[in-house]
């Protein structure tokens, strides 16, 4: 697992890479914490295009960095999901807890408009 970031203003944006499971949700978590952490970031986007699978403790960060952004004023979005990894976020109904975008540009479209 690999996850690198850009930042565009208010928005970072994290592309994880590979797979997030019980042997590496941690250095998942302290990745997007350590970006959080440099401040300024008022909506987080992840972008699943490279991620090929996620565990419950992976999908635990994401709603955890979900209640971060929130309590923070800001929001979480997702886009570009691979398909197996589409059907695990339905399964855990993560599609409608936060906003799923097709693609990054379309995240960073609806980020900027709010």
């Amino acid at each position: 697992m690999t996850c690198s970031f850009v930042t565009e203003g208010d928005i970072l944006v994290a592309v994880p890479a590979g797979r997030i499971d019980t042997t590496n949700y941690e250095e998942f978590k302290k990745l997007l914490n350590d970006a959080l952490d440099q401040g300024g970031a008022r909506h987080l986007i992840v972008d699943l295009a490279d991620l090929e699978y996620v565990s419950s403790a992976g999908f635990r960060e994401f709603f955890l960095a979900g209640r971060r952004m929130g309590r923070a004023g800001g929001t979480l979005s997702v886009c570009s999901f691979q398909p197996q990894v589409k059907e695990l976020f339905e399964i855990a109904q993560f599609m409608t807890a936060y906003a799923v975008y097709e693609s990054r540009e379309a995240a960073v479209a609806a980020a900027k408009a709010s």
